[in-house]
């Protein structure tokens, strides 16, 4: 069968925890077009495991490529068995989803390094910690700046980080000083808004001639991205020569997309995702940016570190009546099967663990000061005396604290 001649197939062999943004690329005939065209190409080559699928479909989220997989009859077993959930890259404290924090593999990070760095040189990383680090191995270098709103990025890179100069600021607030670097590296979330923003903050702290490099959403990672792709690309060369090193970039598959996209029943590689770098020099530098970065962020969340994991907590969520904590779509082990920001559900969630496992907040003071004291104490025996525990009905209490058993799992134990 051609590929013009496949059409989207409403969820063929749905994969558990189908998520609403994929039935909305599903929808989307041109998107599913474009996926099975590159399908198709890697079967004529011989393809045959989702892995392969993946390294091809030039960003398309995984749910939806085994979906497209399905509906052309190529749907080996073996290709889509559960993941276990292991890292490749186990950081400590975890990776999160809300912090948008997918870390370049080793090998890509330093070789950004080895792109933006040389003796002498300033270089600026917006959102890449594991360049900054990298360049500091580099010898030679005048400066190294990291801008990075999570103080958590530090954290995980303790041996090193005495050694470099960070602001731990949004690019709102962080004032980067114009002219002031050779290079800047940035990884901006990938919506069009941010990354023209991102873009623009680095262009202007470079001197003329300098080199911005720039993580590019690949061109199928949503529908939309074609057209968010060409917004950024003019942005860019209006500000200077652009090249586009297509795939260039990889990520190291964090845990909470592990666990993610094993709840949707998928297992993927270690670093599946890539991205297209694009290297700007820069020729015209704009006035540096006034304002907040776009979009406006969220109102702000709490964040706990527990063991490894990292709890998101929204303090806001309103105070109603019933369990302090329940699943937002009736799963009773609280797991949650996507990470995009355009899941409809995503705007019931009131706390997500670094494990992709998410609740309804009811009582966001009883849920804060539950996570301040496991935190503090690092185990689950905290609780036993906890006087906002013991002020609840036995049932209601003993509810409680199964929701956090399976909302953080036995490692407290």
């Amino acid at each position: 069968m051609s590929p013009s001649a496949v059409v989207p197939s409403p969820l063929v062999g749905a994969l558990p925890s189908q998520a609403g943004e994929i039935e909305v690329d599903l929808a989307d005939a041109a998107h599913c077009r474009a996926v099975d065209a590159r399908l198709a190409q890697a079967i004529a080559r011989g393809a045959r495991s989702l892995d392969e699928a993946l390294a091809v479909t030039l960003g398309a989220d995984p749910r939806l490529v085994a979906q497209r997989m399905r509906a052309l009859g190529w749907a080996p077993p073996a290709a889509m068995r559960p993941a276990t959930g292991d890292a490749a890259q186990p950081w400590d404290p975890e990776l999160h989803a809300r912090d948008f924090e997918w870390y370049f593999t080793p090998e890509c990070a330093a070789g950004l390094a080895a792109r933006a760095g040389g003796p002498g040189r300033s270089v600026l990383c917006l959102g890449t910690p594991t360049v900054a680090f990298a360049l500091l191995e580099a010898p030679g270098l005048r400066r190294v700046t990291l801008v990075d709103r999570n103080p958590l990025a530090l954290r995980r890179h303790h041996h090193h980080a005495a050694a470099l100069e960070a602001w731990h600021d949004d690019l709102a607030a962080a004032r980067v000083p114009a002219g002031a670097y050779d290079a800047a590296v940035l990884d901006a979330p990938w919506y069009p808004d941010a990354l023209r923003h991102w873009l623009g903050v680095a262009a202007a702290a470079v001197r003329p001639g300098g080199t911005v490099l720039l993580a590019l959403l690949p061109a199928l990672h949503r529908p939309s991205a074609p057209a968010e792709r060409a917004a950024v690309l003019a942005h860019a060369r209006a500000l200077g020569r652009v090249a586009i090193d297509p795939g260039r970039l990889r990520y190291a598959t964090p845990r909470f997309e592990h666990e993610a996209l094993a709840t949707a029943g998928l297992s993927v590689p270690a670093a599946w995702r890539r991205a297209d770098l694009l290297e700007l020099t820069v020729e015209r530098p704009p006035a540096p940016p006034v304002g907040p970065v776009a979009p406006a962020r969220e109102p702000a969340w709490v964040r706990f570190v527990i063991g490894p994991q990292v709890i998101h907590l929204d303090p806001h969520a309103p105070t109603e009546p019933g369990d302090a904590l329940a699943p937002i779509d009736g799963r009773a082990d609280f797991r949650y099967g996507s990470i995009s920001t355009r899941d409809p559900r995503r705007a019931t969630i009131g706390v997500w663990t670094s494990r992709s496992r998410v609740a309804r907040v009811r009582r966001p003071e009883l849920v804060a000061a539950l996570l301040e004291r496991l935190a503090a104490a690092g185990q689950r025996r905290a609780l036993d005396h906890a006087p906002e525990l013991g002020a609840l009905p036995a049932d209601e209490r003993a509810r409680l604290r199964r929701a956090l058993h399976a909302l953080l799992g036995p490692a407290l134990d």
